[in-house]
């Protein structure tokens, strides 16, 4: 560690003494409490910086994660479309099928039959 000095203007005798009492308290020296707090307060200065930089890079993947997410909904759309022209289709060579697309679509969704209507929120109390 270099030896640094710096001289402290415009500092309060009575601020002076409220650190001098801390360090004694905890058993250090007044220049061993100062130097920690320098250190923290310049290890803040960096993790604020680091922090701002990392947000930026977060700004970026979250609105790509959006274009990705609004891709997929495009084409689920579109091969939902595609679907139905192709069942379409094939309803004039079997005219049995849609009763078999019925039942699929009614087991693809189990979950939502078991859905209550509306949430009593006073249930919850």
């Amino acid at each position: 560690m270099a030896l640094v000095r710096k001289e402290v203007r415009g500092l309060e005798k009575d601020d002076l003494f409220i650190i001098d009492q801390r360090a004694k308290e905890e058993g250090t020296s007044t220049n061993e409490l100062l130097r920690i707090v320098i250190t923290d307060y310049a290890k803040r200065i960096k993790e604020d910086n680091a922090t701002n930089i990392l947000h930026s890079y977060l700004d970026d993947l979250i609105m790509s994660n959006n274009n990705v997410i609004h891709g997929l909904n495009e084409n689920t759309i579109a091969i939902g479309e595609m679907f139905k022209t192709i069942l379409a289709r094939l309803e004039m060579y079997f005219p049995d099928l849609n009763d078999e697309v019925e039942r699929i679509q009614k087991n693809a969704r189990p979950q939502e039959k078991k859905l209550p209507k509306s949430i009593d929120l006073n249930d919850f109390e």
